[in-house]
């Protein structure tokens, strides 16, 4: 029952962040247990820096400054560290963005975001060279608390949650994340039935599970996949024939965004392209107000787009 939106255009748009949320708005009809954007090419980051957005609880607020002064410190053992912004600030939680310099090697930084999704009381909403934006209720909330409409960017990918399984929670709301390859994410709309036997076979290889949510294994299957050397095509194509269940998924990298429909069609999947602007979509009505010419995809079909 949810709903999945993704867009790429060949140049930045500043007005991308508005065009998402209007895409998400049209599927709210399903679900409102959550909502959340990964977005890319909108942030200006120099190749050694990486910025760490982390959910830090607690009703104390010296509980929450100790958490961020342990990220401090677990992040200093990498390189610089300094926290430059609090993004959302309550009673109950902060969401805050950690600016890590002097960084040579993502795979540090993947040591560096799983070690703070160690710490007691804090989640890692997100890491590397682009933003997430998620939270429980309508597009509407999220868009409230990080202004998403007003941000710009290259390409991004959309998730309007009806939640069948696992918690409904900030950091159960997708996109989800590997962090075993840079900023790739997943937003999926069905069940992948052979989730725990694909887990296995993952985790025996180095992947690092954080939730139960089957949509995470979609993730962390492609992200193995290209690190393997497969294109994102080949990562697909393979998807599609070892995944079970009824999906439709949408996957974005720093420079493409992919969609993949199940070998029966059971999930609804469509794509519009036009005037170097390629959208996807659950739904038609997710696409009209794009104006560009859309097409169903097939049992089994997959896309990919690039900048």
């Amino acid at each position: 029952m949810c709903g999945i939106v993704g867009i790429l255009s060949r140049n930045k748009k500043d007005d991308l962040g508005s065009l998402v949320i209007e895409m998400m708005k049209r599927l709210q009809h399903r679900g409102r247990d959550g909502a959340g954007v990964a977005m890319y090419g909108g942030i200006s980051l120099k190749k050694d820096q990486y910025l760490i957005r982390a959910e830090i609880l607690g009703e104390d607020l010296e509980e929450k400054q100790s958490a961020m002064e342990k990220i401090t410190d677990l992040a200093n053992r990498y390189g610089n560290v300094r926290s430059i912004r609090n993004v959302v600030e309550s009673e109950e939680y902060f969401i805050t963005d950690f600016l890590v310099e002097k960084v040579d090697d993502f795979q540090k930084v993947r040591k560096l975001a799983l070690e703070i999704q160690g710490l007691e009381n804090v989640a890692v909403l997100s890491a590397g060279k682009f933003e997430m934006f998620k939270d429980v209720g309508t597009i509407d909330v999220v868009d409230s608390i990080y202004g998403v409409s007003e941000k710009g960017g290259t390409h991004a990918i959309g998730h309007i949650r009806f939640s069948t399984e696992s918690g409904v929670d900030r950091y159960h709301a997708h996109p989800f994340q590997s962090f075993l390859y840079p900023d790739i994410t997943v937003v999926h709309n069905g069940q992948i039935t052979n989730y725990w036997n694909t887990r296995k076979k993952l985790e025996a290889k180095g992947h690092y599970f954080t939730t139960d949510n089957d949509t995470e294994c979609i993730v962390h299957y492609v992200a193995d996949k290209l690190l393997d050397g497969y294109s994102l095509e080949e990562a697909l194509e393979n998807a599609v024939k070892d995944l079970d269940g009824p999906f439709a998924f949408i996957i974005a990298t720093p420079d493409e965004i992919g969609v993949a429909k199940d070998k029966l069609g059971l999930r609804p999947a469509m794509v519009a392209e036009g005037d170097g602007m390629y959208a996807i979509s659950s739904e038609e009505v997710a696409l009209e107000p794009l104006e560009l010419e859309t097409e169903y995809l097939a049992p089994g079909e997959f896309r990919v787009y690039r900048k």
